[in-house]
């Protein structure tokens, strides 16, 4: 843990050193959040497992390293999570659940046009992310009212705060604004590889999937 935070500093240093050189981006929009759940055997009746809408936004730093190629770093507040809807006997449950994650892209971006505040242009990205949950929630709608739980994280039997994965996207540029859309696939599994934890309810797997699409202001 002490060595992920000194790594967490390091990037938030690096994002500084860069954003004095870097084109600066402020952006917000929705994100379409899910989550992958594997279990060992469903024993609930007409389980369905739907995504549900986030919100995300944050700064983006545009560095170029050339006339077509940049480097993107990103700080981001991102809502992730998903919702669940099953029948037991009959009746219906809802169980919504929602993270709230510090994310911090790295991203690798070619332009295609005029992309750096004039004109048209588009852009693709790609790269890799590091996310860390500082909260999160677990809301049951049940037939017979409304319970909160907050999510417990770093203990043997909580959930994992480190969210990492890959992200792939685009976006179109006007002038100075933008509109980007971007795929985020977490890789690592938020149990503890431990499945008969307490932890795990029956989950052997779970991880956060999203597609997030923002709009924002090149400054």
């Amino acid at each position: 843990m002490q060595t992920l935070k000194q790594t967490s500093l390091i990037l938030l240093l690096l994002l500084g050193a860069m954003a004095v050189h870097a084109q600066v981006a402020v952006k917000a929009g929705v994100n379409f959040s899910n989550m992958l759940f594997e279990e060992d055997e469903n024993s609930i009746e007409d389980l369905a497992r739907n995504g549900a809408v986030k919100f995300t936004g944050g700064l983006s730093f545009i560095l170029p390293l050339g006339d077509v190629v940049a480097l993107q770093p990103e700080l981001l507040y991102t809502q992730k999570g998903a919702e669940s809807t099953y029948t037991i006997l009959g009746e219906e449950f809802t169980t919504d659940l929602n993270y709230n994650y510090l994310d911090i892209p790295l991203l690798l971006r070619v332009d295609i046009g005029d992309t750096h505040g004039e004109g048209l242009g588009i852009y693709v990205n790609g790269g890799a992310y590091l996310g860390y949950a500082f909260s999160g929630k677990s809301t049951a709608e049940t037939p017979v009212g409304t319970v909160e739980t907050d999510i417990e994280f770093d203990d043997a039997d909580d959930q994992r705060r480190i969210d990492y994965g890959f992200a792939l996207g685009g976006g179109l540029t006007l002038g100075n604004l933008f509109f980007d859309l971007r795929y985020n696939h977490g890789t690592n599994n938020l149990l503890d590889d431990d499945a008969s934890n307490s932890n795990d309810n029956d989950f052997k797997k779970l991880q956060h999937r999203g597609l997030a699409l923002t709009a924002g202001l090149i400054f």
